[in-house]
Protein backbone atom coordinates (compact mmCIF):
# COMPACT_ATOMS: atom_id res chain seq x y z
CA UNK A 1 0.00 0.00 0.00
CA UNK A 2 0.89 3.84 -0.81
CA UNK A 3 -0.41 7.03 -0.19
CA UNK A 4 -0.07 9.73 -2.96
CA UNK A 5 -0.17 13.54 -1.52
CA UNK A 6 -2.13 15.68 -3.63
CA UNK A 7 -0.41 18.85 -2.80
CA UNK A 8 3.14 17.58 -3.87
CA UNK A 9 2.60 14.83 -6.14
CA UNK A 10 5.03 12.40 -4.06
CA UNK A 11 4.49 8.88 -3.19
CA UNK A 12 4.85 8.00 0.39
CA UNK A 13 5.54 3.94 0.55
CA UNK A 14 3.39 2.07 3.55
CA UNK A 15 0.45 3.38 5.27
CA UNK A 16 1.82 6.77 6.27
CA UNK A 17 0.02 9.43 8.27
CA UNK A 18 1.84 12.37 6.73
CA UNK A 19 3.18 12.81 3.26
CA UNK A 20 7.34 12.49 3.88
CA UNK A 21 7.93 15.00 1.44
CA UNK A 22 5.49 18.41 2.16
CA UNK A 23 4.59 16.86 6.13
CA UNK A 24 0.57 17.46 5.63
CA UNK A 25 -1.27 14.85 7.01
CA UNK A 26 -4.27 12.74 4.48
CA UNK A 27 -7.24 13.28 4.14
CA UNK A 28 -7.75 13.83 7.86
CA UNK A 29 -6.52 16.45 10.26
CA UNK A 30 -4.39 14.95 13.20
CA UNK A 31 -3.48 16.06 16.10
CA UNK A 32 0.55 15.37 17.95
CA UNK A 33 -0.70 12.17 19.59
CA UNK A 34 -2.21 11.23 16.10
CA UNK A 35 -6.07 11.25 16.72
CA UNK A 36 -7.53 11.28 13.65
CA UNK A 37 -10.03 14.25 13.14
CA UNK A 38 -12.19 15.61 10.90
CA UNK A 39 -10.91 18.24 8.54
CA UNK A 40 -13.18 21.07 9.84
CA UNK A 41 -11.98 20.47 13.16
CA UNK A 42 -10.42 23.01 15.37
CA UNK A 43 -9.50 20.76 18.35
CA UNK A 44 -8.99 17.32 18.65
CA UNK A 45 -12.14 15.53 19.75
CA UNK A 46 -10.52 13.35 21.76
CA UNK A 47 -7.46 14.96 23.61
CA UNK A 48 -8.81 18.43 23.00
CA UNK A 49 -5.20 19.86 21.23
CA UNK A 50 -4.99 23.05 19.18
CA UNK A 51 -2.10 21.88 17.48
CA UNK A 52 -3.66 20.25 14.45
CA UNK A 53 -1.66 19.60 11.22
CA UNK A 54 -2.84 20.49 7.70
CA UNK A 55 -4.20 17.89 5.29
CA UNK A 56 -3.90 17.57 1.79
CA UNK A 57 -5.93 19.34 -0.62
CA UNK A 58 -9.41 17.31 -0.99
CA UNK A 59 -9.34 15.37 -4.08
CA UNK A 60 -12.93 16.00 -6.66
CA UNK A 61 -14.32 12.53 -6.84
CA UNK A 62 -14.38 13.26 -10.54
CA UNK A 63 -10.75 12.77 -10.16
CA UNK A 64 -10.64 9.44 -8.20
CA UNK A 65 -12.99 8.18 -10.81
CA UNK A 66 -10.49 9.22 -13.83
CA UNK A 67 -7.64 7.32 -11.92
CA UNK A 68 -10.10 4.34 -12.21
CA UNK A 69 -10.73 4.16 -15.56
CA UNK A 70 -7.41 5.20 -16.49
CA UNK A 71 -6.09 2.25 -14.64
CA UNK A 72 -8.87 0.25 -16.23
CA UNK A 73 -7.83 1.78 -19.54
CA UNK A 74 -4.51 0.44 -19.11
CA UNK A 75 -6.23 -3.62 -18.02
CA UNK A 76 -7.75 -3.17 -21.22
CA UNK A 77 -5.32 -2.16 -23.57
CA UNK A 78 -2.92 -5.02 -22.27
CA UNK A 79 -5.82 -7.59 -22.64
CA UNK A 80 -6.47 -6.34 -26.54
CA UNK A 81 -2.47 -6.62 -27.14
CA UNK A 82 -3.11 -10.28 -25.92
CA UNK A 83 -5.99 -11.08 -27.88
CA UNK A 84 -4.09 -9.52 -30.78
CA UNK A 85 -1.03 -11.53 -30.06
CA UNK A 86 -3.60 -14.83 -29.78
CA UNK A 87 -4.90 -14.38 -33.11
CA UNK A 88 -1.98 -13.43 -35.18
CA UNK A 89 -0.28 -17.31 -33.40
CA UNK A 90 -3.86 -18.40 -34.52
CA UNK A 91 -3.34 -17.59 -37.96
CA UNK A 92 0.47 -18.77 -38.71
CA UNK A 93 1.47 -22.06 -37.38
CA UNK A 94 4.48 -22.09 -38.74
CA UNK A 95 5.66 -19.50 -35.65
CA UNK A 96 3.75 -20.50 -33.30
CA UNK A 97 6.34 -21.62 -31.02
CA UNK A 98 7.82 -18.55 -31.70
CA UNK A 99 4.95 -16.54 -30.70
CA UNK A 100 4.00 -18.89 -27.58
CA UNK A 101 7.36 -18.38 -26.23
CA UNK A 102 6.32 -14.23 -26.38
CA UNK A 103 2.92 -14.98 -25.65
CA UNK A 104 4.71 -15.96 -22.27
CA UNK A 105 6.60 -12.80 -21.71
CA UNK A 106 3.51 -10.89 -22.35
CA UNK A 107 1.46 -12.87 -19.77
CA UNK A 108 4.12 -12.44 -17.34
CA UNK A 109 4.96 -9.22 -17.56
CA UNK A 110 1.20 -8.17 -17.40
CA UNK A 111 1.17 -10.48 -14.15
CA UNK A 112 3.78 -8.79 -12.68
CA UNK A 113 2.92 -4.88 -13.69
CA UNK A 114 -0.71 -5.81 -11.99
CA UNK A 115 1.25 -7.39 -8.58
CA UNK A 116 3.36 -4.51 -8.23
CA UNK A 117 2.47 -1.76 -5.51
CA UNK A 118 0.88 1.60 -6.36
CA UNK A 119 4.12 3.48 -5.40
CA UNK A 120 6.36 1.54 -7.60
CA UNK A 121 4.04 1.64 -10.35
CA UNK A 122 4.18 5.61 -10.20
CA UNK A 123 7.86 5.25 -9.68
CA UNK A 124 8.05 3.52 -12.73
CA UNK A 125 5.74 5.64 -14.81
CA UNK A 126 8.03 8.78 -13.94
CA UNK A 127 11.70 7.42 -14.47
CA UNK A 128 9.91 6.60 -18.07
CA UNK A 129 8.79 10.18 -18.39
CA UNK A 130 11.86 11.96 -16.73
CA UNK A 131 13.42 9.47 -19.68
CA UNK A 132 11.63 11.02 -22.56
CA UNK A 133 12.06 14.70 -21.15
CA UNK A 134 15.89 13.89 -20.90
CA UNK A 135 15.85 12.61 -24.79
CA UNK A 136 13.71 15.67 -25.77
CA UNK A 137 16.17 18.51 -24.40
Amino acid sequence: MSAYCYFCGHVTPGEPFFCNYCGRSYDVKRCPRLHANPRGADVCSKCGSRELSTPQPKVPASWKLLAILVRLGAGLLLISLTLAFLVVVARSPKLEQAFVGIGFVLVSLWLAWTKLPDWLQEALRRAVLRRRDDEDD
